[in-house]
């Protein structure tokens, strides 16, 4: 049996899920936890066993919660010769519908169609394998009852060497002792063998008539010798007249088998060489059939593939007009977002430069006022006054300046080291320009925006890199704290302040000497700073400009710059992502046209290809057409096949050695049996006589009444009591034969479990296995271990490791998927690697399903075939 597609719709959790299954090799089915893995194997085995109307509670417990909708499974499912598609929904509008692919087409629906898979599944499916090689989540990882399997007890016949390959049925021993029990059970009891139900009664009846010739026996003392006599010689006669009797006719039926199974010898070599005559034809047949089938689908595979991909190169080249399109509107729009944000930076530069301006033009008039009431005061002081508030810079501001001037020299040279250089060479008549200036050879950092331009021909915008544009903001910010320093303090540069510092220095030893005697005159007051501010007030307002009374205010300037940037960084991005789109098409599309013509070279190969089969079929059977070929090939080999079971069957039937010893033996026995029988006749006959010449009273009477019923009572003791002791004789001889049987089943799974298991637990490992096949015992190292006892990762390793054996084992047209639910949860990662190995080579024989929520685990199974759900 081999599960090709399984789908689902609307069961429990899961809306909607189609898997398709490798046929050979293993299959990982990886899925998060609660995603309906485990699912997959309850819906198949629902699909299987249970109807469609069927309103049981496992039909209902997956029904999906708040939807009104039917449970539907569908599987693809090959077993022994029959492929099929089988469908059922259930919980609402039940339905069965059956669709027989090979090896002839029918259709069939409702509850003959659920019939007939169960027909199949009976004729082709050990169901006691099937459900043996499953690992269940949370299930117990120690293998079932493998020993009730047919097909792996056919299998490990073959290996064992005990019967052909093909013979045999267990299933029908099984039946078979079942019914023997039966009949056992009738005359003993089950447990300790003794003598009950028909064998007892005729054991009781044979002492009560024993018991009543005994006491007539010793009320007769005078006859009791010849009585006793005669009655020994009658017993005597009548199990010898009856041992004769079954002696000759099982002697005239051993003679009729005897002359038949020389025939059958004869009969099954000629059907024997038929068969595999036959046989040879079909596979060669079959072969060349299936490669033209798999050629043409390959064929008609190449041709869709040309056309989706045909279609999918033309759909990529509207989208790379498109994006191309795209990226040139955005471009134009980056280009004029740039000049609206010059535009705001400009704007918020004069909206502080107006309210600076503003602000120290109502001080100075404060001052003014302030002052002009103490001028005829101050009259002697004007002068020097005036001049120390001229200069306004100390040594402090000096050394602030100094520090702003070294942080704008050390980040210029950190950006100009980390900046990309360009060369710019003009190689033509046209003009090249580097941010228009016209130049002839030139090399230069790209700190900024960069733009190279040759009129008509090509424009080249370079930008800074991330890093560089970091170093490009520092920089900016220095160079702008320095400029705005230097302005706010009204000096072109650091040198001319340090002069004025100077300056201010040497005024300043005149000043303090002009205030010492200013003090005593003014009484305390500081009128001097008060004239060096007002001074250094009107300064700074000669070098300022008029407030434009159009400016925007701060905040304004500084709100429409913040809009003005961000529609630039958008601009900015937009521009990357659709750059980005572009070149990713491009690409797809250089994808798809090689795809596209490999295809076409493909198909051209596979054409050639299946003209040559055709060819090579053709001449093996010009006559017959293909299928008809086919028809008449499986007729004759079923036919031939038949005839050899049945005659292999007749010849296991006849034992031809068992039959000539039996012969011999029931031919003497005859011989000497019809002589003694006589003899005992006459023996008989001058006792009687005797007997009755003494009968002097009625207890004679008494005797011969209760002989007759002691011979009725002999008689039937002794009929059940052959029956009885044949009944333990074939049970004895069938469980004896069971459990040499089983005994010899154990050398070849035992073999084919270290063959596996030597991959996971090295050379050393050695296993126990008992006649059940069941795993006692493990060695590894020379140390052994209960199973029971082993770790829950050991255990679950060796439970797959018993399942892939039994499947490799077993012949794989009774084969049966290996299903693995969630395992090897506890095994560390060399192990992981290890069970990878075994599971991928146990593939090449056999299917195998694995479900799991950690696809990692199965990383180390080579050629493994994965589905994500």
């Amino acid at each position: 049996m081999k599960l090709h597609r399984l789908r689902l719709n609307h069961f429990r959790g899961v809306v909607e899920r189609e898997v398709h299954f490798a046929d050979n090799g293993v299959t990982v089915v990886e899925g998060a936890n609660e995603a309906g893995k485990s699912s997959m194997i309850e819906a198949l085995d629902l699909l299987l066993e249970v109807r469609s109307d069927s309103k049981s509670g496992k039909v209902r417990a997956v029904a999906p919660a708040g939807v009104d909708a039917g449970t539907v499974v569908e599987a693809d499912i090959t077993c022994g010769r029959y492929r099929f598609t089988y469908t059922k929904q259930y919980n609402k509008t039940a339905r069965t519908e059956l669709v027989i692919h090979e090896p002839a087409p029918e259709q069939l629906s409702g509850r003959t169609a659920h019939d007939k898979v169960s027909s199949i599944l009976a004729d082709e499916v050990d169901a006691t394998l099937f459900k043996a090689l499953r690992l269940l989540q949370a299930g117990d990882p120690t293998v079932g009852d493998l020993a009730a399997s047919s097909a792996l007890s056919r299998a490990l016949d073959a290996a064992a060497g005990t019967t052909k390959a093909g013979v045999g049925d267990g299933e029908n021993d099984a039946m078979l002792l079942d019914a023997v029990r039966t009949e056992y059970e009738r005359y003993f009891t089950a447990g300790q063998g003794r003598p009950s139900r028909e064998l007892a009664s005729a054991a009781t009846r044979l002492e009560e008539a024993l018991a009543l010739s005994n006491e007539l026996a010793a009320a007769m003392e005078q006859l009791g010798g010849d009585h006793a006599r005669l009655e020994t010689l009658t017993g005597n006669r009548r199990e010898l007249a009856n041992s004769l009797e079954l002696a000759k006719v099982e002697l005239s039926a051993l003679t009729e088998r005897s002359a038949e199974s020389n025939g059958l010898q004869r009969q099954y070599a000629e059907a024997t060489s038929a068969a595999a005559l036959l046989r040879s034809q079909l596979r060669l047949h079959e072969r060349d059939v299936a490669q033209r089938d798999a050629s043409r689908k390959r064929i008609a595979d190449c041709d869709k593939g040309v056309e989706v991909t045909r279609r999918a190169i033309a759909t990529l080249e509207r989208k790379d007009a498109e994006a191309a399109a795209a990226l040139s509107d955005v471009e134009r729009e980056l280009d004029e977002l740039r000049r609206a944000d010059t535009e705001a930076a400009s704007l918020v530069r004069s909206a502080r430069a107006a309210a600076r301006s503003a602000h120290l033009l109502a001080r100075r008039d404060e001052l003014a006022a302030l002052l002009a009431r103490v001028t005829a005061v101050r009259t002697a002081l004007e002068a020097e006054q005036r001049t120390l508030a001229g200069l306004v810079h100390d040594r402090d501001d000096l050394e602030a300046f100094e520090q702003l001037l070294q942080t704008v020299t050390i980040t210029r040279a950190q950006l100009e080291s980390a900046a990309a250089t360009v060369s710019v060479h003009r190689l033509g008549e046209a003009p090249v320009t580097v941010n228009g200036v016209e130049t002839d050879d030139s090399a230069l950092a790209i700190t900024g925006e960069t733009i190279v331009e040759v009129a008509g021909v090509v424009r080249l915008v370079l930008s800074a890199g991330a890093e560089s544009a970091s170093l490009i903001d520092r920089c900016s910010r220095a160079e702008r704290q320095l400029a705005d320093a230097l302005a706010e303090s009204g000096v072109q540069d650091v040198a001319e302040l340090r002069g004025l510092v100077r300056a201010r220095e040497r005024a300043a030893a005149e000043v303090d000497n002009l205030r010492g005697r200013l003090m005593a005159i003014i009484a305390g007051a500081d009128e001097g700073e008060l004239r060096a501010e007002l001074s250094e007030l009107e300064r700074r307002l000669e070098f300022t400009a008029a407030a434009d009374p159009d400016v925007l205010d701060v905040e304004e300037a500084e709100r429409r710059a913040g809009t003005a940037a961000a529609r630039l960084a958008a601009a900015v991005q937009r521009t990357a992502e659709l750059r980005s789109e572009h070149r990713s098409i491009d690409s797809e599309l250089r994808i798809l046209r090689t795809r596209c013509d490999e295809l076409v070279a493909e198909r051209v190969e596979l054409a050639r290809q299946d003209d040559e089969i055709a060819g090579r079929g053709g001449t093996d059977h010009p006559d017959d057409d293909p299928d008809r070929l086919h028809e008449r090939l499986l007729a004759e080999l079923s036919h031939a096949d038949s005839e050899v079971c049945r005659l292999v069957d007749r010849i296991d039937e006849a034992d031809l050695e068992s039959l000539e010893l039996q012969h011999a033996n029931m031919l003497s026995v005859v011989e000497r049996g019809e002589p003694r029988l006589a003899e005992l006749g006459n023996e008989i006959a001058e006792l009687r006589t005797r007997i009755e010449i003494r009968r002097d009273d009625g207890k004679l009477d008494q005797v011969h009444q209760a002989e007759t019923e002691l011979d009725g009572a002999r008689g039937d003791f002794d009929r059940i009591n052959t029956r009885a002791q044949a009944a333990r004789l074939l049970l004895q001889t069938l469980e004896r034969h069971r459990d040499a049987t089983r005994r010899r089943y154990v050398q070849p799974f035992t073999d084919q479990i270290l063959r596996l298991g030597k991959v996971v637990f090295g050379p050393t490992l050695q296993v126990g296995v008992d006649e059940e096949l069941r795993i006692i015992t493990r060695t590894v190292g020379g140390v052994t271990v209960d199973h029971d006892a082993l770790s829950g990762g050991a255990k679950e390793q060796l439970g797959i490791i018993s399942r892939l054996a039994c499947a490799m084992l077993v012949d794989p047209d009774d084969g049966v998927p290996v299903i693995i639910d969630d395992a090897l949860g506890y095994t560390d990662p060399e192990r992981l690697a290890s069970m990878g190995a075994v599971l991928s080579h146990a593939g090449r024989h056999t299917q195998v399903i694995v479900l799991t929520c950690t696809p990692a685990r199965y990383s180390s199974v080579g050629g493994a075939h994965l589905v994500a759900v």
